[in-house]
This record gives structure tokens, C-alpha cells and sequence, in this order.
């Protein structure tokens, strides 16, 4: 919990959230965590169709992070946003076919670390400005 904290600390001096505080960001936080945990259950549950489901999911973020990549002015925001892309579009071709012949344990955290990993990844580089040069 520490380490969250200090983690929501340091986002809070950042310029790209100074519009919100530390509750806010803190609240989104878990919101976006129990959205994490309540996919990677549903990867899970084949008799509902739910690998299917977190599959479409993962690929329409692999669409939006192409999208979003299209509109960056920076370079490098173009292409980490189109290696993002492509790794949701390998998590889902994961959670839809490769990932069943593993325990239902790993097929879990790999679901929810690949989501922490690729979404915050994704802020991380909303960050990113350019730096004028002269």
C-alpha cells in the first residue's frame, strides 16, 4: 500500500495530471484495477463464451491504440502505440486460443499483468511531450 502511495505521489507533481489529485487518480486507479481483475476472470470461464469476449475486447483497445497512435505528433508515440496495438492483438490471441491449454492460475496473471503493462504503458507515453528545439 506503501508503494502505492508514493506511486500516486510522485503521478500527482507530474504536469499531465495536475489538473486531478491524488483521490481522483487513486479512484481511477482502482476502478481500472477491478476492471483488470473482473477480465481476467471472465478469460476464464470458456463455458460462457468469456475468452471470446475478453478477445474482442483486447482487440478493439489493439484498434483504439492504432487510432490514437495516428493522431500523435511525436514519432516515438507513433510507434510505441502501434507495438502496444500489437501486443493487445497478441493477448488476444492469447486469451482466445493459445492460452487454454494453460492452468486457469496462469492464464489469470497473465491476463492481468499484460493489462497493467500495456494500459499504463499507454499513459506513460500520453505523457510524452516534444521539446522545442532552437
Amino acid at each position: 500500500m506503501n508503494k502505492i502511495i508514493l506511486f500516486l505521489f510522485i503521478l500527482s507533481l507530474n504536469k499531465a495530471f495536475s489538473k486531478s489529485n491524488v483521490a481522483e487518480e487513486a479512484g481511477y486507479i482502482l476502478a481500472q484495477q477491478v476492471a483488470f481483475t473482473g477480465l481476467s476472470i471472465l478469460a476464464n470461464k470458456q463455458s460462457y463464451y468469456g475468452h471470446i469476449i475478453v478477445g474482442g475486447i483486447d482487440l478493439f483497445f489493439s484498434y483504439a491504440g492504432i487510432q490514437n497512435g495516428l493522431y500523435k505528433d511525436l514519432q516515438i508515440q507513433k510507434t510505441a502505440y502501434l507495438l502496444l496495438s500489437s501486443g493487445f492483438v497478441m493477448k488476444a490471441a492469447y486469451s482466445m486460443h493459445f492460452g487454454k491449454n494453460h492452468a486457469d492460475n496462469i492464464r489469470f496473471w497473465t491476463n492481468f499483468i499484460v493489462y497493467n503493462v500495456l494500459v499504463y504503458s499507454g499513459y506513460y507515453l500520453d505523457t510524452l511531450i516534444e521539446t522545442p528545439t532552437n
